[in-house]
Parts: C-alpha cells; sequence; structure tokens
C-alpha cells in the first residue's frame, strides 16, 4: 500500500498528474484512478496503460496518497464516499480550487491528513508551478515524502493555507493570462506582415529564451529589462504604449480578481 498513489478523476489536470507521473518513472502498477465517465475512463486507460477501479472507496482503501481532482462541487458527495474506506494511513491530495483543508476535513467528518496543491497546466510536461499547504495532522517527515511525490510534477512552493486563494489566482489562472498576451503578440506580428506560422515561432521563442535567460543566469526580470531597452529605441517606443495603456495595472487587477473569485468560491 506505500508505494500507490490514486488518482481521482481524470479531467484535464487528473491526466496531467497521472501522465507527469508516469514520465518520471513512476510504476503503473502502483497508480490506481477512478473516472465517473466511462468513455474518458477506457481513452486514459488505454493510453496510459494504468488500472481504472469501478469504486472510489476501493481505489482509497488500496491507495497510500489519494489525489482528489475532481470539481469542487462534487467534492461533499466525494468525501462521504472516501470516507468509508478512509483510514490513518491515507493522505489525501487535493487539488479542488477553494476547498480549505478545514472545510475538506468537515466533508470527511473523521480525523484525516490531508494536502492542498494547486498546480497548473504544466504538470502535463513536469513545469507546472505547484502552491502546498498541509494540516496540522502531517508531521514533517510526512510532508517530505508528498514534495518527493510531486517533484514530477514541477516546482512545489509551501505557503500558509490563507495565501492559496493568491496561489490560484497567480499559477492556477496565470496560464490563461499569459497566452492572451501571447496571442497578441502573434497577432501583432501578422499585423506587420508576418505569416502566423512564423510569427507564432517568433513570439513562442522569445518567450522560451527569454525565461531559459532569467533561470539560468539567475536575472531580475527588471534588470533583463533595461538590458534590452535601449536609449530612444525601439524598446523603449513600445514599453511607453504599454504604460500609457494601463498593461502592468490591468494584468495585476486580473490576478486580483481571479483571487477575489476563489475566495468566492471557497465559500
Amino acid at each position: 500500500m506505500d508505494l500507490t498513489v490514486g488518482i481521482i478523476g481524470l479531467g484535464n489536470m487528473g491526466e496531467a498528474i497521472l501522465k507527469a507521473l508516469l514520465r518520471s518513472g513512476f510504476p503503473k502498477k502502483s497508480v490506481l484512478c477512478a473516472e465517473t465517465k466511462e468513455e474518458r475512463a477506457r481513452e486514459r486507460a488505454s493510453a496510459y496503460g494504468v488500472k481504472i477501479v469501478d469504486e472510489v472507496a476501493e481505489l482509497v482503501r488500496k491507495s497510500r496518497y489519494v489525489i482528489i481532482a475532481v470539481k469542487p462541487q462534487d467534492a461533499k458527495e466525494l468525501a462521504g464516499t472516501m470516507a468509508l474506506s478512509l483510514d490513518d494511513r491515507t493522505t489525501l491530495i487535493s487539488i479542488m480550487a477553494g476547498i480549505t483543508t478545514a472545510g475538506l476535513l468537515s466533508m470527511v467528518g473523521k480525523p484525516a491528513r490531508i494536502v492542498r496543491l494547486m498546480p497548473n497546466i504544466a504538470a502535463r510536461v513536469g513545469e507546472a508551478a505547484i502552491g502546498m499547504c498541509a494540516n496540522f495532522v502531517l508531521q514533517k517527515k510526512e510532508t517530505e515524502e508528498v514534495l518527493r511525490i510531486l517533484q514530477p510534477l514541477g516546482k512545489v512552493v509551501e505557503v500558509s493555507e490563507e495565501l492559496m486563494d493568491g496561489v490560484t489566482a497567480l499559477s492556477g489562472s496565470g496560464p490563461a493570462f499569459f497566452l492572451t498576451f501571447l496571442e497578441a503578440m502573434i497577432d501583432g506580428g501578422v499585423k506587420m506582415g508576418l505569416t502566423r506560422e512564423k510569427a507564432s515561432v517568433l513570439a513562442i521563442q522569445t518567450i522560451k529564451g527569454t525565461v531559459t535567460l532569467l533561470e539560468e543566469e539567475k536575472i531580475h526580470p527588471s534588470l533583463l529589462r533595461e538590458m534590452v531597452t535601449s536609449p530612444g529605441g525601439t524598446t523603449i517606443a513600445g514599453l511607453a504604449l504599454l504604460e500609457d495603456k494601463g498593461f502592468k495595472g490591468a494584468v495585476i487587477r486580473a490576478i486580483e480578481a481571479a483571487m477575489l473569485r476563489a475566495r468566492e468560491l471557497s465559500k
């Protein structure tokens, strides 16, 4: 039982987590999955070669770690089902937005080890930005064990639970904000006369190269921006327009709006 991970829900995030675990070398025989949509269950079983169990109670009973990757509105009913098989050896790992560790504990109705995560879709390629907090039941060595399991998914940052809504907004919703900017860059290239294919290659590689440079040379974004902003040049002309349109302020407000919505969901 100690090495078995169960995943409940194989939608976008559940599949992303499954894919990252298997890519890291986690044995297929040590992964159990449960999925209510039969067609999706068959597709995932065929694609990844993992076992799909029909009953959530069976998955919980056989798993040391249970990753809950369902919609928040399904949490209460699922928690009641899990409680039937939950014992003191099991750790619940929830990625449900807005469901606090205390809230999930209340739904389960019995003492339980609970870890709350907020990953993003980049878990599919092992590059997720993940916020993590755990309830008081977990000891340090148990938290470290969970971190080892999560390592294939990306970078994990431990935070206090009151900051998880902010993590949801920044890294959970963040890919959508970034992709909107990327689409605008590509459209800008098309407006300048580039084909969409060439504009996409240039824009994506520009972002990829910039991020790699930041990570490898450990340069602060502000400093790197200054390095490519020559006096009286093209870059400062574009930056001046973005500043005039309130670009940074709009991004900050978008993240704040996402955080407030996460708080609403938690109620």
